[in-house]
């Protein structure tokens, strides 16, 4: 046996021992049994401990059948072993069955660091990267079966389209009133831009910006269409991990749901219901909608659109409710030029050798130049003085500056080495985010556009 299996069991059992927060004798010497059986060492526990509960069964799904099949008995054993299989012993059971077992349901799990928010555990969340019509159609039509069954096994169904309905069905004015009253540090502009976001909120939406782009988990920016039930957390390297079972979905979605109840009741029978509904006129401030208000207001990694604002010579992020502070006009008109470039492939400076070639450079250069002035002169500066960008002595040391300007903003905004000046695979300066990212406003901060539709920045580009 491998030592990465050796590791990997040992996080699974101890994750197992520890689930009901009680660690009874019994417990201790089936573990020790444990140890015993797979020739479990001490520099095999600290690896274990190092490891993710999604990063064991990663391990172990390759691993014989024969090994899984035994583990899985020692797993059950291993949560009657006090004489009583609680709660989250019994989810951690049937995840690592699920995924372990060929003849099961399609699952894995993903594990991912909830630091910055708390995920209720009664919890069972429909995630898609991609809107299926199929799926969606099948949650929509067997919405109350399917949210019934769950309620009778002690889970709350979170169904995102239902959660924006719940929104929509509260004034705008009322709920930017009651946003204000719960985030009272938050901005006017980021209260009425996240409002906006809730109300016309989609599952696809939530899982690639706020899972993958905000929480950084890689997994939600491409999943298919699965329910997402949390089975406890796991301490990996002195931090909290919050663990997942990803279970995918076919067309038959009440089947799936009825399959894992059914699974669960196995060993856990839950005396909890939860009661909670959806009212007109009542605002819900709990649970999953708690946490999504929570998690759209967390500063942390946020995607978002770069306003190029003339009227009052700032370039700011308004989704991130922040700007970028301490630069020239000059700056600021670099920066602005690239974001135009960018949608065409960026801007390269690379001087040709031959004679032919570099007269084509001087004519091109010419013309960025004179872009960058327009650009400089809405930015307030006198156009014969802007600086030459094409000298890389004048230039570099400004993209350095804006570079500077940005890195200040890290963990503000999402990847924000994608909103930095950078040189391309083909020697290219462009900034990397979206063209639909890049936009531009009028004299009403709130009228904003994006670059591309701006006829008057697009004459400019035309040059």
């Amino acid at each position: 046996m491998k030592q990465t299996e050796r590791a990997s069991i040992m996080r699974i059992v101890s994750d197992m021992l520890k689930a009901d927060a009680i660690i009874d004798t019994r417990e201790i010497e089936f573990l020790d049994s444990i140890k015993s059986k797979y020739s479990i060492k001490k520099e095999d526990e600290i690896l274990g401990a190092s490891y993710s509960l999604s990063e064991a069964i990663s391990v172990l799904v390759n691993s014989s059948e024969a090994l899984k099949q035994e583990l899985l008995n020692d797993l059950i054993n291993a949560s009657l072993s006090d004489d009583y299989c609680a709660r989250e012993e019994a989810l951690l059971l049937i995840s690592t069955r699920m995924c372990l077992s060929s003849t099961e349901q399609s699952a894995t799990i993903i594990s991912m660091n909830t630091s910055n928010i708390f995920i209720v555990p009664t919890q069972i969340l429909y995630v898609e990267s991609e809107f299926d019509n199929d799926i969606n159609w099948e949650i929509n039509e067997s919405y109350r079966e399917i949210k019934t069954e769950m309620r009778l096994a002690g889970f709350d169904f979170v169904y995102i389209p239902k959660i924006a309905n719940h929104y929509r069905s509260i004034t705008s004015s009322e709920l930017l009133r009651i946003t204000e009253f719960l985030y009272p540090k938050a901005s006017p502009e980021r209260v009425q831009t996240v409002t906006k976001q809730l109300q016309n909120l989609s599952t696809s939406e939530f899982c690639r910006d706020q899972l993958s782009g905000k929480l950084g988990v890689k997994e939600f920016s491409n999943i298919a269409p699965s329910l997402m039930i949390k089975i406890g957390d796991s301490i990996v390297n002195d931090k909290r991990m919050a663990n997942f079972l990803i279970v995918e979905l076919d067309k038959n979605v009440l089947k799936t749901v009825r399959n894992i109840v059914d699974s669960f009741a196995q060993y856990y029978h839950t005396i909890n219901i939860n009661n909670l509904k959806q009212e007109k006129g009542r605002f819900i401030y709990t649970g999953f909608y708690k946490q999504i208000f929570d998690l759209f207001m967390l500063r942390k990694g946020i995607k978002s659109s770069v306003v190029v604002d003339i009227y009052r010579n700032e370039i700011r992020f308004p989704e991130a409710d922040a700007k970028i502070e301490k630069l020239h006009r000059r700056e600021k008109a670099l920066y602005t030029l690239f974001l135009l470039e960018s949608a065409s492939g960026g801007i390269n400076f690379v001087k040709p050798e031959t004679p032919r070639q570099f007269a084509k450079y001087k004519k091109r250069m010419e013309a960025v130049q004179t872009k960058y002035k327009l650009i400089y002169k809405k930015f307030g500066g006198e156009p014969e003085n802007a600086p030459d960008i094409s000298v890389s002595e004048i230039r570099l040391p400004m993209i350095a500056l804006i570079k500077k300007q940005l890195k200040s903003l890290e963990g503000v905004l999402f990847h924000v080495d994608d909103y930095m000046i950078q040189r391309n695979m083909f020697g290219n300066y462009c900034v990397s985010i979206h063209p639909s990212l890049c936009c531009c406003c009028g004299l009403d901060s709130k009228d904003i556009n994006t670059l591309s539709d701006s006829i008057e920045w697009q004459k400019i580009s035309a040059l």
